[in-house]
C-alpha cells in the first residue's frame, strides 16, 4: 500500500457493548508456536503470521496493547498489511472447518474480509488517482512532421526507427508503452537512470532463468516456508509470480479441503488429533498462498505504475520524441523533396487550421496534410506557397484500369512485369482492387496473389471508401487470416488505415473518418479475431503491374457479373489470369543454391494408404513467420487453402513433453505446398529437425522431433536435438533473419555473415566462397561501402585465430566453387568456415547436483580490461550474438570492456 494512507479504524476495532475477552484464554487457544516464531523475526516482510495474529485477536474484540497497535498502525502503508488480512482471513475460515463452530468464527470472518475488502478498495483509488496523475504530467506533443512522414514512409520509416534504436541498443517497442514484459522494458528503457537496474543478484537471476514447473514448484514451496521468499517480490519477477501464484493458490486451497474431508465424515478420537494437525498445517499453507497472491498482485500494479509514470516523464517522452525525429531526419535525407512537401504542408496547415495550438498541434489532421503531400509530391510542377483549406478534401478514388489520369504521374522504377511495388511484411500476400459504381452503389471486387489464387465478390457500399474497406477485410478472411499471417495491397489508403487501427485497438468505433454500412462493420467484426496476423498496406503507385492489373480485371468482371453474360466471362477470365501469374512467378523466381529447408520424403513416406511422411529443418525465417514447407513431388494433389489441425510433439531433457496445437493453412506456392499459421514450440532452435506425418484424406497432421542420446554444442549454441548442420550455418550467421541495411556487425562479423549466407555449403557444414568475391558479396548484404578497406584485414585476423581457413579450389563456369579443385576448372583461393562442433556429456540429474563435485556451467558477461585494451572483434562478435540469443543485455559493449562468453569450471 502506498506510504502516506491511514486506516486506524481497522485498529482496536471493537463491537459496542461487547466487553473485551479475556486476553489470556485467547491466547490459550492459538497455537503458542507461531507467536513466538514471528515474533522474534523482526523484519516486516516476514511478519505476516504475527500481525494476522494480531488481527484476528482484534476483530474478535480482543484489546491489544500499545506496542501492538504501533506494530499495526506502522505497516498499515505497506503492502504487508493487506496480506496480513488476507492470511488472518483464510485461516479463520479453516479454523471454523476444524473446530466445526459457528460462532464467534463466523463474526471474526465477516470482519476481517470487511476489514481487507476496505484496505485493498483504499490502496485502489490511491494507485488510480497516482496513475492519472502520471499521465498527466510531463507531456510532451507529437510533431505533425513526424506523424505525415510516418504515414508516407511506412515501412520505411519503421526501418529507420529500428536503426536509429538499434544504435543505442534498444528494441523496436522501447518506445511504446508495454502491457506485459515491464521489468525488461524498464531496464531497457530510453531513460539512462534506469540501465543500472539490469544487474540482477543470483538469486533472482536464478528465478528469471527457471523452467516454468520449477517456478511454479518454487511459487507453492514459498507458501509452505516460515519466511517467504524475498527474491519473489523483485520486480524482475513480479510479473511471473503475480500468474503463477492463482495457480498455486488453488493447489493448496485443494489440499486443504481434501485434509478436511474425513473431519466432515467423522473420524474416531484416536484419529482426530493427526487429521487436525495435517489440517491445520494445509490451512496455514493455503492462507499465506492467498496473502502471497494479494501481495504479488498489490506489486504487480506498483510495477505497471512505475512504468507508467516512467513512459510519461518528461525526458522520456523528449527521449522518445527525439529518436522520432531521427528516423524522420533519416528518410528526408534520403528523399530531400519529401522534406521539403512535409514542411511547407505542415507550416500552412498550422497558419490556416482554427484547432491548431501549441499544446494540441491538430494531429487529428495529419491524414489530411498527408493527402496535401502525395498530391504535390505526384505533380511534376515545383512546389509554391497556396492557400489550403482549414480541412483538407478527403481522396478522390483512384482511377479505374483504362481511365485517363488527370496529371501527369512520374513513371515506377519497378519493371510493370512485377507482380507488385508495394514491400511486403511477409506471410500470404495478396493485391486487392475494386470497381465501384457510385450511381448504384454497387461494388465488385477480387483478390490475387503471386502464385496465382484468386478471389471475387461484390457487394453494396455507401462510398469508395467503405467499398475499399469491404474488399480488403474480405480479401484477408479468404486467404485465410484468421489463420496465418496476411496481408492485404490496396490502393486506398483511408481504408487501410481503417482496418490496422481496428486490428489495434480492438475496437470498432462509431466514426471511423466515413460512412460505412453495417456490412462493414460485420466484416471488422470478424476481422478482430485475425489480430496479430492481418495487416494492409496502401500503394499508390500510379504504374498497374500485373498483379494490380490482373486483379483490376478481375474485379471488372465481378462488377459485370449481374449483367445478361456476366458470370460466364467471370467463370472464364480467372484460370488465365491466374496462369499468366503463376508464370510469372517460376520466371522471376530466384533459384537457390540448395533446399532452403531441406525438405525431403522419408523412405515410403507416399504409401498407397495416402499417408506422406517427411521431415524438414526449421529455419529461423519459418519460426518467426509460423510455417513451413512440404517436399516437392507431393503425388496425392489436396486441394488449396484448407485448413487442417497440426500437433508438433517437443520432448525436453528430464521434462514432460511439449505438445503445441494449431490450426494451418495449406496452400500451394508454385510447384510446392506450404503450412501456414504454423505455432512452433517456444525455444525451437533453428535448424531442429522435424519429422511429419500426415494422411492427406484426414485433418490431422502429427510433427515430431526427436532428442539426442548427447546433446551437440555447435558455435556456443547447445543443440538437445537432432539437428540440420545446413541450416544452423546458415541460420546461425551474425545478423541472420535481418536486413543488411543499419545492421550494427563488426568487421569480422559482415565477413562471417557473408560467408555463411552466401557460401556454396558442404553436407558437414561447411561454407566456401571465393575470396576475390567476398568483398562484392558483403556489399550486396548490405555493408557500408566506407568499411570495404577493413573487410581483407578482418579477414586475416581472423584467419590467425582460426575463425576461418583459407584452402585452395576452384571456380566452375557457373561461378561455384568446389574445394578441392576439380580438373578442368579454374583455380582459386577460397574462404573455409567449418562449424565447430562438440559432444557433450548429458547434465546429471536433480537429485546428483547435491553432492558436489563436476563442473559449473557460468553464463557470459561483460568484463572489464585493464587499462588501454580493447575488446578483439572476435570478442565483439561474440557478445552481439549472445545479445541476439537473449543471453545478455541488448546493448553496445563499452569502451575498455570485453566479453567472456559461456564455459564450465570445476566447483
Amino acid at each position: 500500500m502506498p506510504a502516506g494512507m491511514k486506516g486506524t479504524a481497522m485498529v482496536n476495532n471493537i463491537p459496542a457493548g461487547r466487553k473485551p475477552p479475556n486476553r489470556k484464554k485467547t491466547a490459550a487457544k492459538t497455537s503458542p508456536t507461531s507467536r513466538v516464531e514471528t515474533r522474534d523475526n523482526q523484519d516486516p516482510r516476514w511478519s505476516v503470521r504475527h500481525l494476522a495474529l494480531l488481527l484476528k485477536e482484534n476483530a474478535t474484540g480482543a484489546s491489544l496493547s500499545i506496542n501492538e497497535m504501533r506494530t499495526l498502525k506502522s505497516v498499515q502503508g505497506s503492502v504487508v498489511f493487506p496480506a496480513a488480512l488476507r492470511y488472518a482471513e483464510v485461516l479463520a475460515e479453516s479454523e471454523a472447518m476444524a473446530t466445526r463452530t459457528e460462532e464467534p468464527a463466523a463474526t471474526q470472518l465477516r470482519t476481517l474480509i470487511r476489514q481487507r475488502v476496505e484496505v485493498v478498495d483504499r490502496w485502489e483509488k490511491h494507485h488510480a488517482r497516482r496513475l492519472a496523475e502520471a499521465r498527466q504530467t510531463g507531456f510532451v506533443t507529437e510533431r505533425l512532421s513526424i506523424l505525415v512522414v510516418r504515414g508516407i514512409a511506412g515501412d520505411k520509416y519503421d526501418q529507420a526507427l529500428s536503426a536509429v534504436l538499434r544504435q543505442r541498443g534498444l528494441q523496436a517497442e522501447a518506445l511504446s508503452l508495454p502491457t506485459g514484459k515491464l521489468w525488461n522494458w524498464l531496464a531497457h528503457a530510453g531513460a539512462e537512470q534506469f540501465h543500472g537496474l539490469v544487474a540482477l543478484p543470483h538469486p533472482v537471476r536464478r528465478l528469471v532463468q527457471m523452467h516454468d514447473a520449477a517456478f511454479l514448484a518454487t511459487v507453492i514451496a514459498d507458501a509452505k516456508k516460515l519466511q517467504p521468499d524475498a527474491n519473489l517480490e523483485h520486480p524482475a519477477v513480479v510479473e511471473r509470480w503475480a500468474a503463477d501464484a492463482v495457480r498455486a493458490e488453488e493447489v493448496l486451497r485443494s489440499a486443504r479441503d481434501q485434509a478436511a474431508l474425513p473431519l466432515r465424515r467423522g473420524v474416531s478420537k484416536s484419529q482426530e488429533r493427526s487429521t487436525t494437525k495435517s489440517l491445520r498445517a494445509a490451512a496455514d499453507a493455503y492462507a499465506m498462498a492467498a496473502a502471497r497472491r494479494l501481495t504479488a498482485d498489490l506489486l504487480l500494479r506498483d510495477l505497471r505504475l512505475q512504468v507508467e509514470q516512467t513512459y510519461w516523464q518528461e525526458p522520456f517522452q523528449r527521449f522518445r520524441l527525439a529518436r522520432q525525429m531521427e528516423a524522420a531526419e533519416t528518410i528526408f535525407r534520403a528523399e530531400p523533396a519529401l522534406a521539403v512537401q512535409v514542411g511547407l504542408a505542415s507550416a500552412e496547415h498550422r497558419e490556416t487550421c482554427t484547432r491548431w495550438s501549441a499544446r494540441n498541434p491538430c494531429l487529428a489532421c495529419a491524414p489530411d496534410v498527408i493527402t496535401v503531400v502525395r498530391e504535390r509530391m505526384a505533380s511534376p510542377r515545383p512546389a509554391e506557397p497556396v492557400e489550403v483549406p482549414a480541412v483538407v478534401p478527403a481522396a478522390a478514388s483512384p482511377p479505374t484500369a483504362g481511365e485517363p489520369s488527370t496529371a501527369a504521374r512520374p513513371t515506377c522504377s519497378v519493371s510493370l512485369d512485377s507482380f507488385t511495388c508495394a514491400p511486403t511484411g511477409g506471410g500470404l500476400v495478396g493485391v486487392t482492387e475494386v470497381r465501384y459504381d457510385d450511381t448504384t452503389g454497387r461494388f465488385g471486387f477480387a483478390w490475387l496473389t503471386a502464385y496465382g489464387e484468386w478471389g471475387t465478390g461484390d457487394g453494396q457500399a455507401v462510398n469508395v471508401h467503405d467499398a475499399w474497406l469491404q474488399a480488403v477485410c474480405s480479401s484477408v478472411l479468404e486467404l485465410g487470416g484468421g489463420v496465418a499471417r496476411t496481408q492485404v495491397i490496396c490502393r486506398d489508403v483511408r481504408a487501410a488505415s481503417v482496418m490496422n487501427h481496428v486490428l489495434k485497438v480492438r475496437l470498432i468505433a462509431e466514426e471511423l473518418g466515413f460512412p460505412v454500412n453495417d456490412r462493414t462493420r460485420e466484416l471488422l467484426a470478424q476481422l478482430m479475431k485475425c489480430r496479430g496476423r492481418a495487416s494492409a498496406a496502401a500503394n499508390d503507385c500510379p504504374e498497374h503491374h500485373r498483379g494490380v492489373a490482373g486483379a483490376a480485371q478481375l474485379a471488372d468482371l465481378a462488377l459485370d457479373a449481374q449483367q445478361a453474360g456476366g458470370s460466364a466471362a467471370l467463370a472464364a477470365a480467372p484460370e488465365q489470369i491466374s496462369e499468366a501469374i503463376r508464370g510469372l512467378a517460376q520466371a522471376t523466381a530466384m533459384p537457390s543454391r540448395e533446399n532452403d529447408d531441406g525438405a525431403r520424403w522419408l523412405p515410403g513416406g507416399e504409401s498407397d494408404a495416402g499417408e506422406v511422411s517427411w521431415q524438414s529443418a526449421a529455419r529461423k525465417a519459418q519460426i518467426s513467420g509460423g510455417w513451413t514447407s512440404l517436399p516437392a513431388g507431393l503425388r496425392a494433389a489436396p486441394s488449396a487453402m484448407r485448413r487442417l489441425r497440426l500437433v508438433i510433439n517437443h520432448p525436453v531433457r528430464q521434462s514432460p513433453t511439449k505438445t503445441t496445437e494449431s490450426e494451418v493453412l495449406l496452400r500451394r506456392i508454385g510447384d510446392r505446398w506450404e503450412l501456414h499459421g504454423v505455432l512452433w514450440p517456444k525455444k525451437l532452435l533453428p535448424g531442429t529437425l522435424i519429422t511429419f506425418r500426415w494422411r492427406v484424406d484426414q485433418q490431422l497432421i502429427t510433427a515430431t522431433s526427436e532428442l539426442r542420446s548427447q546433446p551437440h554444442r555447435v558455435d556456443d549454441v547447445t543443440y538437445q536435438h537432432r539437428y540440420d548442420i545446413r541450416a544452423v550455418t546458415r541460420d546461425g550467421a551474425p545478423g541472420a533473419g535481418l536486413g543488411g541495411e543499419g545492421l550494427n556487425l563488426s568487421d569480422g562479423g559482415w565477413v562471417m555473415r557473408t560467408l555463411r549466407t552466401l557460401g556454396h555449403l558442404s553436407a558437414d557444414g561447411s561454407a566456401i566462397l571465393a575470396e576475390e568475391a567476398l568483398v562484392r558479396n558483403c556489399l550486396e548484404l548490405g555493408m557500408p561501402r566506407s568499411r570495404v578497406d577493413r573487410v581483407h584485414p578482418a579477414v586475416e585476423r581472423m584467419l590467425t585465430k582460426r575463425q576461418l581457413g583459407r584452402v585452395a579450389g576452384s571456380i566452375d563456369a557457373n561461378g561455384q566453387p568446389s574445394h578441392p579443385p576439380r580438373p578442368g576448372e579454374t583455380g582459386a583461393k577460397l574462404l573455409r568456415y567449418v562449424p565447430r562442433v562438440e559432444r557433450l556429456v548429458p547434465p546429471p540429474p536433480e537429485s546428483a547436483k547435491h553432492f558436489g563435485g563436476g563442473e559449473q556451467v557460468v553464463g557470459g558477461f561483460v568484463r572489464r580490461l585493464p587499462a588501454g585494451r580493447q575488446a578483439s572483434d572476435e570478442q565483439i562478435e561474440l557478445h552481439q550474438e549472445a545479445v541476439r540469443a537473449k543471453q545478455v543485455v541488448n546493448r553496445p559493449l563499452p569502451d575498455g570492456y570485453t566479453f567472456v562468453r559461456p564455459h564450465r569450471r570445476n566447483r
